[in-house]
């Protein structure tokens, strides 16, 4: 990823605001699906924004996984409110409710969308996305979405979708880690869909290319991902979601911490040091989360740095990490889908909802790979095979769908 900066970077939300004829037509009851972390390039809220756009009546707010505040923690339904400062109902689509009422759409002309996509598949936004495509498509509500960076640049990795295991933390047909901005995201699932078309339209970037780091200031997207680093570590650690570790949600670290009660920091450290991982580095140490795993428990384990960005690749480097726990430390664990929270709630089992039985981990990576990769079932060298040809049908289905240079590409012999 290169170094880039904010230099003359404007979002898609700029592009609707200059001209909002050209992206709303005739539309001007609208509704945002949005957070607090959305902002224009000059750093206005895109709430504020769009109530002053003259012709638009911001009439609805629908907020996506962390609500509004865009810090509720992860897993966590949020419940309709009413937002303080405007008066503006806000429609959850993280609740028994994932995709948008059909009065909430008939009542608009259009739904804008600004939510920050970080380019993995069990990152939830996109899922509401495609939720939302869904639900405009059969009310005739224009959606446009007002496009951001992939925060993780084009690199293309990991496994396809197995249908077997659509859900709300792999919704959409793309390999894991997918290389595409939320408004080419949003172009692929149109032309592949197979439920008729939606009114679409797309509010570009300007003066980004795919590749280059995210403009300043940096703003989290969710309150698990505070840093650039953690975006970075993201692909991987969030795969500890599913096995008895702890990834540091609950600390001021999250996604950059691996630990647990009956591990050693310091040998940890040594062990993981010595796989010889490209672009980590571990350093032992001892945390103790406030919430999630192990809430009130000391853990023992490691701080990943990110020493070298454009070699590091997250998810091989946590598949490595996982399996030589696995291989030396009795206590490690897969964690079962049916013991999370969601598992009891409104809509469990449903192809719109987190899975509820099952290894959670196949869940977030979207089939058995990874799973069977720790554990030793599988070949490396032909998953990463499969991994590769994924890459390569992917970018060649979004070709049609992009919006930015270079083209998403695989890692490096893969």
């Amino acid at each position: 990823m290169s170094s880039g900066g904010r230099g003359s970077v404007t979002f898609g939300i700029d592009a609707l605001l200059a001209t909002p004829e050209r992206y709303l037509g005739r539309a001007r009851r609208v509704a945002l699906l949005a957070n607090q972390a959305s902002l224009t390039s000059d750093g206005r809220t895109t709430l504020e924004a769009l109530r002053a756009c003259e012709g638009v009546e911001l009439v609805a707010l629908l907020t996506p996984e962390h609500g509004w505040s865009g810090f509720e923690d992860d897993a966590t339904p949020v419940p309709d409110r009413r937002d303080a400062t405007w008066g503006l109902a806000q429609h959850s689509l993280y609740g028994p409710r994932r995709r948008p009422d059909r009065a909430v759409l008939a009542s608009v002309d259009a739904v804008v969308v600004d939510v920050q996509e970080v380019g993995v598949r069990c990152y939830t936004y996109a899922t509401s996305l495609a939720l939302l495509l869904e639900a405009a498509a059969e009310s005739g509500t224009r959606v446009v979405v007002c496009d951001r960076p992939n925060l993780l640049g084009g690199m293309v990795d990991g496994p396809p979708l197995d249908p077997a295991h659509r859900s709300f933390l792999g919704y959409l047909d793309v390999p894991f880690q997918h290389g595409l901005t939320l408004g080419e995201l949003a172009r692929l699932y149109v032309a592949t869909a197979p439920s008729g078309g939606v009114d679409l339209r797309v509010a570009p970037l300007t003066g980004w290319s795919r590749g280059d780091a995210p403009p300043a200031p940096w703003v989290p997207p969710s309150p698990g991902l505070p840093t650039l680093d953690a975006v970075r570590l993201y692909p991987g650690l969030v795969l500890l979601e599913g096995c008895n570790l702890s990834e540091g949600r609950g600390t001021p670290l999250p996604f950059a911490l691996l630990g647990a009660p009956w591990l050693e920091g310091y040998a940890l450290a040594r062990e993981l040091g010595a796989l010889g991982i490209p672009g980590l580095r571990f350093r032992p140490l001892s945390f103790r989360p406030v919430t999630d795993t192990y809430r009130g428990e000391t853990c023992h384990g490691v701080q990943l740095h990110v020493v070298d960005a454009d070699a590091l690749r997250p998810l091989a480097a946590m598949v490595r990490v996982l399996t030589h726990l696995r291989g030396h430390h009795p206590s490690f664990a897969w964690v079962d889908a049916a013991s999370r929270p969601w598992a009891s709630e409104d809509g469990a089992g449903e192809i719109w909802h987190e899975p509820s039985a099952g290894p959670l981990v196949d869940g977030l990576t979207g089939g058995v790979d990874v799973r069977a990769l720790v554990e030793g079932r599988s070949e490396a060298a032909e998953i990463q095979a499969a991994w590769a040809g994924a890459a390569l049908a992917h970018i060649d289905a979004a070709r049609p769908s992009l919006l930015y240079a270079p083209e998403p590409t695989p890692p490096a012999g893969a």
